[in-house]
């Protein structure tokens, strides 16, 4: 099962990869957007994540993820078909294209992500649950990093060929997701309506003395670094650099090979790893720092140099907010609580990159580099005083 469940993750997770490459490359490269443009398309991408990622979690929880999973892969086939079906045939790309384009793919990613957490634990290896968060999400590091090599010729082969290779990839992944197991039903219960379901998720969270800070400090990731990475960072390589989809993707390999070995080096110590607030704290502090050096925007190399070890502290608080999350989450809630995980993460996503795009086009690539940094050193200070996050244990 849990063999099956890797590989439906991998066909989804390479096509992700590409994207992170090729949309920002069409929007900032071949449209030469400005600092706002390229923002507002980043938001689109990531926007949706705001109003169905906690939709998408109550459908997971009341349905059955086997089935939904099955659906989103072959709905998240449909965009990239009818892109490359228009670029091949008509030849032209515009902006609003993208828009609707971002919009559409954000929309089925926010309702299969909380569906793809919730199978986990139904297909992870008994008493191995907090490895399996950590071989997972190593995997998708791994998934994203082999389609950003992929996308790293876009300069040469345009993006028609990637995007019909995304479709490929996806429809393979329903080979995969069929030989997965239903989960169990659960217990009969009255079902509150949507928003009443929504409050009852976000209650559970508040309650938990582990739950809330981790979503609080993974809002400020999603709103302070994934932010920037989206929208500050192609356009430094475009004007700073003076690269394209090579330079673009020289970046994304650097950050994202970095999560993979951090996530790898979790996958063997994912049980000594006790005191995981303590872990997500000193991460996301030097994500701060980080953030400062790039900043001073340095030498390319140097510049890749700081992503790379930018990645890896990515890589130790995804897995570790991801881990605490889904131990401590009761199976009746799992897919609401994972949902307002992400949502931490795309939801605060669009955001940022909207804030810092626009303060990129005012102030400047620098300023909204510095920004964020300060606003993160603000909320790691707030949540150390007013959690337990640094004591905190958290076990199987």
């Amino acid at each position: 099962m849990f063999p099956a469940y890797l590989a439906g993750l991998g066909t989804w997770f390479v096509p992700l990869g590409v994207q992170m490459v090729l949309f920002p490359w069409l929007v900032a490269v071949v449209l030469r957007m400005d600092a706002f443009a390229v923002g507002v398309a980043q938001a689109a991408l990531m926007a949706p994540s705001l109003l169905f990622l906690p939709l998408g979690g109550l459908v997971a929880d009341r349905g059955n993820p086997r089935r939904l999973l099955l659906v989103y892969h072959l709905l998240y086939a449909v965009p990239p078909v009818a892109l490359a079906t228009l670029l091949l045939t008509v030849g032209g790309l515009s902006y609003p294209l993208l828009i609707v384009y971002g919009l559409v793919v954000g929309s089925v990613s926010a309702f299969a992500i909380p569906t793809r957490d919730a199978l986990l634990p139904v297909v992870a290896p008994a008493g191995q649950l907090p490895r399996a968060v950590a071989l997972v999400t190593a995997l998708q590091f791994f998934g994203q990093l082999v389609g950003i090599v992929c996308a790293s010729a876009a300069d040469r082969v345009g993006a028609a060929p990637l995007l019909l290779l995304n479709a490929g990839l996806l429809l393979l992944g329903c080979l995969a997701v069929r030989r997965l197991p239903d989960p169990p039903p659960h217990p009969p219960a009255a079902r509150p309506g949507f928003w009443h379901a929504i409050a009852e998720g976000i209650a559970v969270a508040a309650k938990s003395e582990q739950i809330w800070p981790v979503l609080l400090l993974n809002f400020g990731v999603g709103l302070f670094y994934v932010g920037p990475f989206m929208s500050i960072l192609p356009l430094a390589v475009r004007d700073v650099y003076h690269g394209g989809a090579a330079e673009l993707s020289y970046v994304n390999f650097a950050f994202w090979a970095a999560t993979i070995a951090a996530s790898m080096v979790l996958v063997g110590l994912a049980r000594r790893v006790t005191r995981r607030g303590r872990v997500i704290g000193v991460a996301i502090v030097t994500g701060a720092v980080i953030l400062v050096g790039l900043s001073t925007l340095p030498p390319f190399p140097l510049f890749v140099a700081l992503i790379f070890v930018w990645g890896l502290g990515a890589g130790i608080t995804m897995t570790q907010s991801r881990t605490v999350v889904q131990v401590v989450s009761a199976p009746t809630h799992r897919a609401r609580l994972m949902a307002l995980f992400q949502l931490g993460l795309s939801g605060g996503g669009p955001i940022g990159a909207f804030v810092t795009g626009t303060i990129g086009s005012i102030w400047g690539l620098k300023a909204a580099m510095l920004f964020p940094a300060l606003g993160m050193g603000v909320l790691i200070v707030f949540v150390l005083l007013r959690s337990r996050l640094w004591s905190m244990r958290t076990v199987e």
